[in-house]
């Protein structure tokens, strides 16, 4: 056990309201106790235990929130910088992210939300240079005032700030390096079959294929994981997750989401994508109120389309609802609004856009297009079917 001396309190806070008193080793990022409650309303979604905050689940909160151990090259850069964990190194930052308005901050620290808050101040470009291996980690004059400290996900990426927008920086992985396009794919394929949608767009950045995106959280919401709502109630053994999911956003007063999950489900179908897992989607709220306001729109489908498979054929894992693509496909009943005449379209834009990647086959282009247009058949029949169903039990009438 730590000695006494090693504790630093720090106080959780939500914009300007203080949520809870901390004990926090600095050296390792670790919560070693909850000294004080200040706020249940603004504690972080599935945090409490008991109805007090605890402390196991404000620690996995606050790992969540950091740079995972599966990131690309994060025990280098760590090492580098000195520092013991991805927690330590948020703290460096106060914890503050652009997805939610959260940040922890020293006792003994008088300072407002305003003027830390990266919405709306200037950020240090330091952390992502080193993300992106353009700069050294050893390097005495590293600036840590950075949103990518709180960075999640486990694909090279970073923050900037462009004509006054937080733009987020994403790279590839493997050897095709495909995630960039499929990004582009992705969102523009959603734009055919009207699904809202994060936009992103491709852009050489020193010589680099990377995704760019504008954030699509502002300093009045924030996005909450579907991992979190779905952690916030104890779900029955009887339910299935997807049953689970749906109760915990009727509970919580977040809406009918079914549509927009079943929107989601079919379009990480057509596009192969295997990554959808639960903190890969969510939920926005109005960090001032705490109402909820919408289903984020989609966001993160780079791994996708076979992004480092040969094969096509081969059966396409699920990280939430299911454990493959078939099944949870199976989960869909409405596809009223799915349009089959765009087939032909959205095959082109796959086409369209791996033929910007320069080390791209013809023949590996030609694969992944005959593998959507395959899944595609597939969405198709199945509209066929539901409509069929609807039309025999009148279940939709």
């Amino acid at each position: 056990m730590p000695k006494r001396d090693d504790f630093t309190d720090w106080i959780l806070m939500h914009k300007n309201i203080p949520v809870a008193r901390l004990e926090i080793i600095e050296e390792t990022g670790s919560i070693v106790r909850v000294t004080e409650t200040l706020s249940i309303d603004h504690a972080p979604v599935a945090t409490l235990n008991r109805g007090q905050i605890g402390r196991v689940e404000l620690n996995n909160w606050l790992s969540d929130r950091s740079i995972p151990a599966s990131r690309q090259n994060i025990s280098k850069f760590l090492a580098g910088l000195g520092i013991s964990s991805s927690v330590a190194l948020a703290l460096r930052s106060y914890g503050l992210s652009l997805s939610d308005q959260y940040w922890v901050r020293p006792a003994e620290v008088d300072v407002l939300w305003e003027a830390v808050n990266f919405f709306q101040n200037d950020f240090s470009d330091d952390i992502g240079e080193i993300l992106f291996q353009n700069k050294d980690s050893k390097d005495p004059s590293i600036d840590f005032r950075s949103p990518d400290n709180s960075s999640d996900g486990w694909l090279q990426k970073r923050w900037i700030i462009r004509k006054g927008k937080r733009v987020l920086v994403k790279g590839g992985s493997g050897y095709f390096e495909q995630e960039p396009y499929n990004e582009e794919i992705a969102a523009n394929i959603m734009a055919k079959l009207n699904i809202d949608h994060v936009p992103y767009w491709l852009e050489s950045i020193k010589g680099k294929a990377c995704s760019l995106c504008e954030n699509f959280i502002t300093e009045d919401t924030e996005l909450i994981t579907a991992w979190r709502i779905q952690r916030s109630v104890k779900q029955r053994s009887s339910d299935s997750d997807f049953q689970h999911l749906l109760k915990c956003c009727e509970k919580m007063g977040i809406g009918d989401m079914r549509r927009q999950l079943e929107q989601m489900m079919v379009v990480d179908y057509i596009i192969a994508n295997t990554d959808r897992h639960w903190g890969n989607f969510g939920f926005i709220r109005d960090a001032n109120t705490l109402e909820w306001r919408r289903f984020a729109p989609i966001y993160d489908s780079g791994t996708s389309l076979w992004h480092d498979k040969h094969n096509t054929l081969l059966e396409v894992e699920s990280k939430s609802f299911t454990t493959t693509h078939r099944k949870k496909i199976r989960l869909v009943e409405d596809l009223s609004w799915y349009e089959p005449i765009l087939k032909k379209e959205i095959v082109e834009i796959v086409m369209g856009t791996l033929n910007k990647h320069p080390f791209m086959s013809n023949e590996r282009m030609d694969m992944i297009a005959e593998g959507v247009s395959r899944k595609m058949d597939f969405i198709t029949e199945l509209a066929r079917e539901l409509s069929q169903a609807v039309v025999f039990t009148g279940k939709y009438k």
